[in-house]
């Protein structure tokens, strides 16, 4: 799953160094391990003349479009000359949440709760909150017992969940939003790399829209699905569980759709044919505040490992 911010530019310039150039595709991001997470970030001088060293700023953010970003990494940036590219790498943890339940009994507020976004958060369980600080404990305590005692941006990186693993679905890659920034200007990717999908069968996979505090209203389109999968986006925010019915209404294509509350909840519903290869399946995303399209990109693979999309 990806979601690439558009905000005027297809990349981002730094006003001290304005041929210093990320594109959104210059992201990329691998899991290592269960527990790390490869970042990759290629940044370019398309300028005429030697660039300044400089620094670009990471964040990350569940998986989804318009979410609230956290701080992950700075990087330095040597000096490039002109055509000049470099690969900067960091690696950041991926972190496990205390499952909520079962995909097909939770309902989408327990979610957006547990992503500290929904609008009538309520304080989690006594039981539920000591397991979590438990376990938030023993990962500062192994981590310490690991490092070498020369902290660095990779050792502090730390990635928030899986939407998935909230459900104890975890999945073989961590899917994400990662942030970037040259100076002032941000270049967004958030994918879902080989998430396994069902040939022949009903497979539902999740996003998340919004969360800045702020009511808004959003307009999706579906982008790149195969010829011979049919697909459809489903509002489940206020829904009793994840679970989409055949007789639920999907989401009008390009129309407005106000949220409840500040996040929704968002299901893309995808059947492919009973013979399919792998398929890449886009949903751009219009906050109709901001008037800016951010793209959620689902990488969809019959052979990949993991539990992969919910089969209804």
């Amino acid at each position: 799953m990806t979601v690439l911010e558009k905000a005027g530019e297809p990349h981002a310039r730094s006003n001290h160094n304005a041929g210093l150039t990320v594109d959104p595709t210059d992201i990329t991001f691998e899991d290592l391990t269960r527990d790390t997470v490869m970042i990759r970030v290629t940044i370019r001088n398309e300028g005429k003349s030697r660039s300044s060293p400089a620094c670009v700023r990471l964040e990350s953010a569940p998986f989804g479009a318009f979410v609230p970003w956290r701080p992950l990494a700075s990087l330095p940036v040597p000096a490039l000359n002109p055509g000049e590219s470099r690969e900067l790498s960091v690696t950041a943890t991926r972190s496990h949440p205390v499952p909520l339940g079962d995909f097909n009994r939770v309902p989408p507020v327990s979610l957006l709760r547990a992503l500290d976004a929904s609008p009538d958060k309520q304080p989690p369980q006594p039981g539920r909150r000591f397991v979590a600080l438990w376990v938030a404990l023993w990962n500062l305590i192994r981590r310490r017992g690991t490092s070498t005692g020369h902290p660095t941006a990779a050792r502090e990186a730390m990635l928030p969940p899986d939407l998935w693993e909230w459900f104890g679905r975890e999945q073989q890659h961590w899917a994400g939003n990662i942030n970037v920034f040259v100076g002032k200007r941000p270049v967004e990717r958030h994918v879902a790399k080989a998430l396994r999908i069902y040939s022949g069968r009903t497979n539902l996979a999740m996003f998340v829209v919004g969360g800045t505090g702020r009511r808004d209203a959003y307009s999706f389109d579906l982008v790149g699905l195969p010829s011979d999968w049919k697909a459809a986006l489903h509002d489940v925010t206020a829904a009793k569980t994840l679970i989409v019915s055949s007789s639920d209404k999907p989401v009008q294509e390009r129309q407005w759709v106000q949220a409840v509350g500040d996040m929704m909840v968002v299901m893309l519903v995808v059947r492919p044919p009973l013979i399919c290869e792998d398929g890449k399946v886009q949903v751009h995303v219009t906050s109709r505040y901001s008037r800016k399209t951010a793209v959620v990109e689902f990488d969809m693979d019959p052979t990949a490992q993991g539990t992969g999309c919910y089969v209804a």
